[in-house]
């Protein structure tokens, strides 16, 4: 999880941790964004978008100043994991709008 953003990120981490479906999260909060990748258990694995859109429910909820996305989309996993490891600001702004892009072309 990585937070670079004035807001509270315990409350994201605690409900993906309870969430016994998840088995893995990348959580990144940027600006006016917070973008999650999940990983569903194999069992779940067909109802992955549901999984997707409950959680990002509760976390618009938890969340309303924010911009929220959640995907179960193994790609959107690997790149959120991506920016949240690097070190360059001024290109994750750009990153984060391609993230964006690519969930909405998926739906």
């Amino acid at each position: 999880m990585e937070n670079h953003t004035g807001e509270d990120s315990k409350e994201a981490e605690d409900l993906i941790k309870k969430d016994d479906r998840i088995k893995g999260a990348a959580t990144l909060f940027h600006d006016d964004h917070l973008i999650v990748g999940i990983r569903v258990k194999t069992f779940d694995r067909f109802n992955k978008r549901k999984i997707a859109k409950e959680v990002e429910k509760k976390l618009k909820e938890m969340y309303p100043d924010l911009s929220v996305l959640v995907s179960a989309d193994s790609k959107v996993l690997t790149e959120t994991t991506k920016l949240i490891l690097q070190d360059d600001e001024k290109g994750m702004k750009k990153k984060i709008h391609e993230l964006i892009s690519l969930t909405e072309e998926e739906t």
